[in-house]
């Protein structure tokens, strides 16, 4: 029933096209003058690093954000850990106006119906696919609603949809404004509601085409594996067939509004067993509605989400104590995730977990831009951009249901951590690449060859970061205060100190040409280290 033609199959895509929306935009600037208007002018005072209070302030951070950035350390600093956990849990109070006015003026997709959207298509400088991943990265990066942020990227992994898969490139945007985003601190019932009738999600997973006369049981399976009650969570392929039939007529037309609509032509109509329980016949769309009333009351539901979220913020492998706790949690709380959430983060095996979790691109990206907050925003975005289709996780490309992997080896590889490394290095001596060009040098040895582009606007204020270091161990504990934010092993701080001093006694302050050189030194180490490639 899908009525119209919205280019059925993968979407072509290409770089070229975020670069474009990004030239238009110029959002980097607009974030880099908002940025440096709200920058503090006095210098911090916190207290040393390696203090227990900072160092739990830190770790909470690095779980709850896409990085550190210096004022939200300060606001912690203020707050205390359970003071600044609550404020973050509480995002509708975080004035966040700035941003989303931002973005929607340079992004109008942002704010448009499906209606809306299908009438542009046709338009040569409307993108909604390069809009909605560059806001998305925006967010991440500039929000101070970062703990909101980070739940809505999970939620969109846990309910993921590959934005190239056909129309769903046209979908997508509106599904992440009115399914997603809404409910990333609330309810998972309005999340699983509402993603039921997604119809990004109908048209993925093939619910769309699911009727009477052709079952298909695509979203039903993963509706139970992936969604709620997780693939040991108890229901067999009967359950699955059930389940299909249950949602037949779940479909989408492009000439409605809401484009979800229910066709009751085809819906099969007949009475059904799902888990144990009798669906009578007659039921019409309540019959999806009932499937989805039992899986969000049954216990296996609490305790497989209970298990992501453990994963997700302290372990691969979670503490099994710690999961029944949040689960029973979810179970009272009918899956709101604030007290979810308070569980979790004030557990005892949360405050333990420093270090156990592997950052993912999107964190390292991000926590190397929050961080270190580049000194001129107006081309950056395509260096990000870059690093993250190099690294292999551009928001809402992950192409199966699974979504992008939230555990180590998911990540981890020699490629992978060469290439981080590489980054880490480019970002600390200015010299990111931020394009190819064709050589066009005389001769046949320039014919063709691809020579990298430097990107001279991801550059790193070096003198305010090295303060009035001169040291080498002035230089290695001012990088580590102003970019790590904690202590290192005693023989990584020694190496480091013999790493700046290059050679020279440790104790004679260096020249301001030295200093600087040795600061970027430590920096690229730092950011290979696995103080940085770990949270």
């Amino acid at each position: 029933m899908m009525s119209r033609n919205l280019r059925a199959g993968t979407a072509a895509f290409d770089g070229q096209r975020v670069a474009a929306v990004l030239k238009r935009s110029n959002i980097g600037h607009h974030l880099h003058q908002w940025q440096a208007a709200q920058a503090k002018t006095v210098e911090r005072s916190r207290k040393a690093v390696g203090d227990t209070a900072q160092q739990s302030l830190v770790h909470l951070l690095n779980r709850t954000s896409f990085g550190i950035a210096g004022p939200d350390l300060e606001l912690a600093l203020d707050l205390g850990f359970e003071g600044f956990l609550e404020y973050q849990l509480d995002a509708e109070q975080i004035d966040n106006t700035f941003l989303e006015e931002l973005l929607v003026d340079l992004f109008p997709s942002l704010a448009m119906s499906y209606g809306e959207i299908f009438d542009r298509l046709s338009d040569d400088d409307f993108d909604p696919v390069s809009e909605l991943i560059v806001a998305t990265i925006a967010r991440q990066l500039f929000s101070p609603r970062q703990l909101f942020e980070v739940m809505a990227e999970f939620w969109t992994n846990h309910f993921n949809v590959f934005l190239l898969d056909g129309p769903v490139q046209y979908l997508k945007t509106v599904d992440d404004r009115d399914n997603v985003r809404p409910f990333a601190l609330g309810r998972f019932e309005d999340l699983l509601r509402a993603n039921a009738r997604s119809p990004a999600m109908l048209y993925y997973l093939d619910n769309f085409s699911n009727t009477r006369f052709g079952p298909n049981e695509n979203y039903a399976r993963e509706l139970m594996e992936l969604h709620t009650l997780g693939v040991d969570g108890g229901y067999t392929e009967t359950d699955v067939i059930e389940v299909a039939r249950c949602f037949t007529g779940w479909t989408i037309d492009t000439r409605t509004e809401e484009v979800f609509v229910f066709s009751e032509a085809n819906h099969d109509d007949g009475s059904k067993r799902v888990l144990g329980v009798d669906i009578p016949a007659g039921g019409g769309i309540e019959d999806g509605e009932q499937v989805l009333d039992l899986l969000l009351a049954d216990p296996a539901t609490a305790q497989f989400l209970a298990g992501k979220l453990c994963r997700r913020f302290v372990a691969d492998q979670q503490p099994e104590a710690l999961v029944s706790r949040v689960a029973d949690t979810f179970a009272a709380s009918g899956g709101d995730m604030v007290p979810v959430l308070r569980t979790l983060l004030l557990s005892d095996e949360f405050r333990a977990s420093e270090n156990q979790k592997f950052r993912r691109p999107t964190e390292l990206v991000g926590g190397m831009v929050r961080s270190l907050q580049p000194a001129d925003g107006s081309n950056y975005f395509s260096v990000i951009f870059r690093q993250l289709e190099t690294l292999g996780q551009i928001p809402f490309f992950a192409a199966e249901p699974t979504g992008y992997g939230d555990e180590e080896g998911d990540w981890l590889n020699t490629n992978a951590l060469l290439s981080r490394w590489n980054l880490g290095y480019s970002i600390a001596f200015g010299e990111v690449p931020a394009s190819t060009r064709v050589d066009s040098g005389d001769g046949d040895a320039g014919d063709g060859r691809r020579e990298p582009v430097m990107a001279d606007y991801f550059a790193i204020r070096m003198l305010d970061l090295l303060g009035s270091a001169r040291t080498p161990a002035e230089i290695v504990d001012r990088v580590l205060d102003q970019f790590l934010h904690r202590q290192v092993g005693v023989s990584d701080r020694a190496a480091l100190i013999n790493l700046a001093a290059g050679g020279q006694p440790a104790t004679v302050p260096l020249s301001l040409s030295n200093a600087v050189a040795a600061a970027r030194a430590v920096l690229a180490s730092s950011l290979a280290s696995r103080y940085f490639q770990n949270r």
